[in-house]
């Protein structure tokens, strides 16, 4: 049996990569009692899993790798709040994802002569080297503004 599967988001709202509702052949997913055509409605949009997959991409690529300056204490409050999934040479991702595979990631950096403390959201799977350049990126344009 082919199983066809769309994705139901609310018009207006703001796109976090999570959708409204699942349909799975016309209906909810999960036992839910709405077909699709509860849904073709101006309120909602039905995507196919293509369109779906790159409305995520799209959120991905706007909302990752905004890096923010942070303090020691919240570095430290972080990393003790949950087991880190992911941790290596000061740097580490929150257990707890923020949507999809988007996870809270902070580093302890080397900026000069003092350690700088870092946070950003990145895939859970974005490689450490793609995130320590970004990282330095973000540094360096603060540095040049303060010059």
């Amino acid at each position: 049996m082919i199983v066809n599967i769309e994705f139901v988001i609310k018009k207006g709202d703001e796109f976090h990569g999570i959708p409204y509702s699942i349909l799975e052949n016309g209906r909810e997913r999960w036992g839910g009692s709405k077909c699709r055509e509860a849904y073709e409605t101006d309120e909602y949009e039905i995507l196919s899993k293509a369109e779906y997959d790159k409305k995520v991409e799209a959120f991905c690529v706007e909302f990752c790798g905004k890096w923010k300056e942070s303090t020691e204490q919240r570095y430290n409050e972080m990393l003790n709040i949950l087991p880190p999934l992911k941790w290596t040479r000061g740097g580490f991702f929150i257990s707890e994802a923020y949507t999809l595979d988007i996870h809270p990631f902070h580093q302890k950096f080397m900026v000069g002569d003092s350690i700088g403390y870092y946070e950003a959201y990145f895939r859970i799977n974005t490689p450490r080297d793609e995130i320590l350049q970004s990282l330095s990126r973000f540094v360096k344009a603060q540095r040049e503004k303060e010059a």
